[in-house]
């Protein structure tokens, strides 16, 4: 029988911190694709599939970490992936991991000095998409991996199917990642995304991946409630759906959170959320909002295991 996976118990400043803000350090020693070979991806399932949550999840958090030799061998060695590339410009990064079934493509989510991307207001204007209009920051930060990224989806074997992912920031750059190239796009499972783009955008995802397209929610996450609807012009900006909640006590549904205008009813201007952010870049001891907390990389993998144990392990595994 599989075991649940326990989350740190009453975690000082400096863990909880470096959780949050700095992933790539890995202060718990998370092992990510444990035992993975016991319980392989779907390459092509037909409904939600909490293992390949799971699988995504754990790229997403191994997307941070800075030893490029270290991610290239936990794909291949425990992943058993037969080659694992990273793509890295001007900033942006995502590795690409692929078998001849599937492949997975990770980008890497928001470093210490991004924050400023997802919160300042100046980056919250749109820009014309492929289809819609789109977060600029988002969009600028894909088109500087987009050449070499896309020459790397055009050598995967024949019938290889494509998975994006990422969380944060990375989580965002999967989502525009997955609709340029849906040709070749099986599935994207995003976690702590912040919205990408206007209402065309958004059904434009939802119509071309349905219930292949996951986007996992924690709790009252800031992060998924930035940019504000109404900063998008002439639209609002709007989540795609197929929304994955994790509640408070790690129960994972479709139920929509509570205060839906979060960053505006709690914390007003988006600003005030990066002076927060700053202030704990600067090692100083402050009380972490949940909200923040949140966000942390890890606990979206914790989750995405625990719920994999509780609800998609057949009886006795």
């Amino acid at each position: 029988m599989l075991n649940k996976k326990d989350f740190p118990r009453d975690p000082s400043f400096e863990l909880q911190r470096d959780l949050l803000i700095h992933p790539e350090t890995n202060p718990t020693t998370y092992i990510p694709f444990e035992d993975a070979d016991q319980h392989p991806f779907e390459p092509d399932p037909h409904e939600w599939s909490r293992v390949n949550a799971w699988w995504l999840a754990d790229a997403s958090w191994l997307a941070y970490v800075h030893g490029e030799a270290e991610v290239r061998r936990t794909f291949l060695e425990r992943a058993q992936m037969t080659s694992c590339e990273l793509i890295d410009r001007s900033g942006t990064q995502c590795y690409v991991a692929h078998r001849d079934s599937f492949a997975i493509v990770a980008f890497r989510g928001t470093q210490p000095d991004d924050w400023k991307d997802l919160f300042e207001i100046v980056r919250f204007l749109p820009t014309s998409w492929d289809v819609g209009r789109v977060h600029t920051g988002f969009a600028d930060a894909l088109e500087a991996v987009w050449g070499p990224l896309e020459r790397s989806l055009d050598a995967l074997p024949a019938g290889c199917k494509v998975w994006f992912t990422g969380h944060s920031l990375g989580a965002a750059l999967a989502t525009l990642a997955a609709t340029r190239r849906g040709d070749r796009t099986a599935g994207l499972y995003t976690f702590a995304s912040p919205r990408v783009g206007d209402g065309v955008f958004a059904a434009h995802v939802d119509r071309m991946f349905g219930r292949l397209s996951l986007r996992y929610v924690n709790d009252h996450d800031v992060v998924t409630h930035v940019p504000p609807p109404s900063f998008a012009i002439p639209g609002r900006y709007t989540h795609v759906n197929e929304l994955r909640w994790i509640s408070r006590d790690g129960q994972v549904g479709t139920v929509e959170p509570t205060l839906p205008h979060f960053v505006s009813d709690v914390f007003g201007d988006p600003h005030l959320l990066l002076d927060v952010v700053d202030i704990l870049r600067q090692s100083s001891r402050i009380a972490i909002p949940d909200a923040l907390v949140d966000h942390t990389p890890l606990y979206y993998a914790l989750h995405a295991w625990n719920d994999f144990v509780v609800n998609g392990t057949p009886a006795g595994v």
